[in-house]
């Protein structure tokens, strides 16, 4: 199997980010979990007007894709704050999930955090009105996130649920 890399995003790339967008979920699974306009990813165009420059997105984001045997397979979102890593959204196509790419995401964040001399690293993900977490809820258990235990009303259909970790 390829080795998994991991870089900074560019402008270029846009394609390839909304291709392994569509092909991490389908609409279908999406329903009640995000709102209709969080479909930026799934959009060149959308994408296009908040790309700024770099791997930059509007708001300070940025853009890091994972590539194997040259292909992007997924893609991670993310903020830099003044006291914390914020990981906005990881997609990673179906095919390639569960063989290591969100892991390599999440060490790669955690260690620039850790160059950034910051301690920690939130998330969040969502849960439907029928109390059910979306798929990535298991995921951030198993990187040692800690389930908050709070759930954050939103004007959708859907709650938030934070995640923190800590680093040493």
């Amino acid at each position: 199997m390829d080795t998994i890399t991991i870089r900074e995003a560019q402008r270029n790339d846009m394609p390839s980010i909304v291709d392994a967008c569509r092909a991490s979920t389908t609409e279908e699974e999406m329903v009640g979990f995000t709102a209709p306009e969080w479909g930026t990813f799934r959009d060149i165009k959308k994408l296009r007007e908040i790309w700024t420059s770099g791997n930059r997105l509007k708001d300070d984001y940025e853009v890091i894709v994972s590539e194997r045997g040259g292909q992007i397979v997924g893609f991670l979102v993310f903020k830099r704050e003044q006291e914390f890593m914020y990981i906005d959204q990881v997609n990673i196509r179906k095919s390639e999930q569960g063989k290591g790419v969100g892991r390599s995401f999440v060490e790669h964040v955690e260690r620039l955090a850790i160059e950034s001399g910051l301690t920690r690293i939130e998330t969040d993900t969502t849960e439907n009105a029928q109390g059910v977490p979306w798929k990535s809820y298991d995921f951030w258990l198993k990187m040692g996130f800690r389930d908050t235990g709070e759930r954050l009303k939103t004007k959708w259909d859907f709650k938030t649920i934070p995640f923190v970790k800590r680093l040493s």
